[in-house]
C-alpha cells in the first residue's frame, strides 16, 4: 500500500508527520461502523458521496464483495488531518483478500497508472487515464465523480455502462467548473445521473448548459 497506510510505509517524507491509515486498517481496528459502509454487489449500479476518510463522516467506504475470498474497498483520501502528508488525493481503490497470509498481498492498492511508489494511486475524474477502473471478470467499473462540498462522489457500475457514465460526469464537472449561474441545470443533470440515466444526464448538461 506504500504511503497510503502508516502500517505499510511509516512516512511519506523524512522529518515530516506520518500519514494516516486506510479504510482496511480502520475496519480491522473497529474504527469504521457498519453504517458508514455502503455495500454494492458486482453488476449493480450505485452512487455514493464519500466523506474524507481522515476527517470522518456519515459515509466513509464503499465495499464490493467479489466472492468469499475477496472484496474491494473504495475510499476518499484528501490532505486533511492525519492525511495531510499524502502524495496525492482522490478516490483510492483497495483489493482485499483477508484470508491471504500477511505479507503476501492481503490488501493491494489498484494503481490506475504505472506508479512504483504509489504516488499517483488515486482515481480522478478530470484525468483521462485515471477516471475509470474496470474489472471485466467481475463485471465491475468504478468511476470517480465531482465534489459536493468536502465529499467526493463515486459510481460503481458495470463496464458496459462506464463510458456513458464518464461522459455524463465530465459534462457535469464542466458545468460546475464554469460556475456561470447554471445551478438549476447542474441540479437536473446530477438528479438524472443519480437516477442512473446517464444519457439523459449528459443531454441536460450539454444541451441546457451549452457546449
Amino acid at each position: 500500500m506504500g504511503p497510503w497506510d502508516i502500517m505499510s510505509q511509516h512516512f511519506v517524507k523524512k522529518g515530516k508527520p506520518p500519514q494516516g491509515i486506510s479504510s482496511f486498517t480502520k475496519i480491522r481496528l473497529g474504527w469504521i461502523r457498519k453504517q458508514q459502509v455502503q455495500f454494492v454487489k458486482p453488476g449493480e449500479t450505485s452512487f455514493a458521496l464519500l466523506s474524507p476518510l481522515s476527517k470522518g463522516g456519515d459515509l466513509l467506504v464503499v465495499k464490493i464483495p467479489v466472492d468469499e475470498w475477496g472484496h474491494y474497498l473504495i475510499e476518499n483520501r484528501q490532505p486533511i488531518g492525519f492525511d495531510r502528508m499524502l502524495p496525492d488525493s482522490g478516490i483510492l481503490i483497495l483489493e482485499v483478500h483477508p484470508n491471504a497470509i500477511d505479507g503476501t498481498g492481503v490488501v493491494k492498492v489498484k494503481n490506475p497508472i504505472s506508479s512504483p511508489n504509489f504516488d499517483h494511486a488515486t482515481y480522478k475524474l478530470e484525468v483521462d487515464n485515471r477516471n475509470v477502473f474496470v474489472d471485466k471478470r467481475n463485471n465491475i467499473s468504478i468511476i470517480p465523480l465531482w465534489k459536493e462540498k468536502e465529499n467526493l462522489g463515486v459510481l460503481v457500475t458495470t463496464p458496459d455502462r462506464s463510458k456513458g457514465a464518464v461522459n455524463a460526469a465530465l459534462a457535469i464537472q464542466k458545468l460546475i467548473d464554469q460556475n456561470s449561474g447554471n445551478a438549476n441545470v447542474i441540479s437536473e443533470a446530477i438528479a438524472a445521473f443519480k437516477n442512473k440515466d446517464f444519457e439523459k444526464s449528459y443531454d441536460i448538461a450539454v444541451g441546457k448548459g451549452g457546449r
